[in-house]
């Protein structure tokens, strides 16, 4: 698809209830009873095509993501960027129900990977002072990290009429968000979106408070390392992974 020509979408209204027709099918038993081919297809266009209006917004925001983090790193940024695939828009709107497609702020993303804390804090200041006016969200998962333990740092900024989501991590939170998409892949899980064996659950949101400590300067309390070696025994014993030997 040529990125020269603007793409003529429908209207909001009609975008969310595309989206919310394809949440409503993911929800239930599928197929549904009242599916419809015609209106299926129709459906995933309409978000396959506002999926694509995200990219031009989203490759200007990584390119001004790049120069920021090569100006506080003096080294090659580590930045990538991505469109959230179709499959995984409509698992999310099915997730969340009183979000619609036009709400969703991270259809476009892109990711700066830093090599400590610090460095993450350095970043996220310049970001804040080169792109203020136009962050609409902020959302600090270091201090404050979903039920998974994940944590990093989402500011949503606006850009070319398009919401587009830029994370900030540390080399152990993406160590981290690494190993639950290899779990995902390996086991069929679900662990990303928050849902999965209550083992594999519990070891991920205790790694992540461990990843925390160590690289925030912390010390490890003697509980959470118990916590820990619980955690990993019990997905050992369940098959999820091997004892490493020495």
């Amino acid at each position: 698809m040529s990125t020269g020509t603007a793409l003529i979408l429908p209207s909001k209204g009609h975008i969310n209830r595309c989206g919310e027709y394809l949440a409503d099918g993911q929800r239930q038993e599928y197929p549904p009873a009242w599916f419809d081919n015609d209106r299926f297809f129709e459906a995933h266009a309409v978000i396959s095509n506002y999926r694509a209006a995200h990219q031009r917004p989203l490759s200007s925001v990584t390119v001004g993501l790049r120069q920021i983090v090569r100006s506080e790193t003096q080294d090659a940024p580590l930045v990538s960027q991505r469109l959230k695939r179709v499959p995984r828009i409509i698992r999310k709107l099915a997730r969340m129900e009183k979000t619609n497609l036009a709400r969703l702020e991270d259809i476009g993303g892109c990711r700066a990977v830093l090599d400590d804390a610090e460095t993450l804090a350095r970043v996220w200041a310049h970001v804040e002072k080169t792109w203020g006016q136009t962050i609409v969200r902020r959302r600090d998962y270091v201090q404050n990290p979903n039920a998974m333990g994940y944590r990093a740092i989402h500011l949503t900024v606006q850009r070319g009429g398009r919401r587009i989501e830029v994370q900030l991590r540390t080399q152990g939170q993406q160590s981290w968000a690494n190993a639950i998409e290899s779990a995902d892949s390996n086991h069929n899980l679900t662990l990303k979106d928050g849902a999965g064996p209550e083992s594999m659950l519990r070891y991920f949101s205790t790694a992540g408070d461990v990843i925390y400590h160590q690289e925030y300067g912390i010390a490890l309390p003697d509980a959470l390392r118990s916590r820990l070696n619980e955690a990993t025994d019990k997905v050992i014993t369940e098959g999820y992974y091997s004892r490493r030997r020495a």
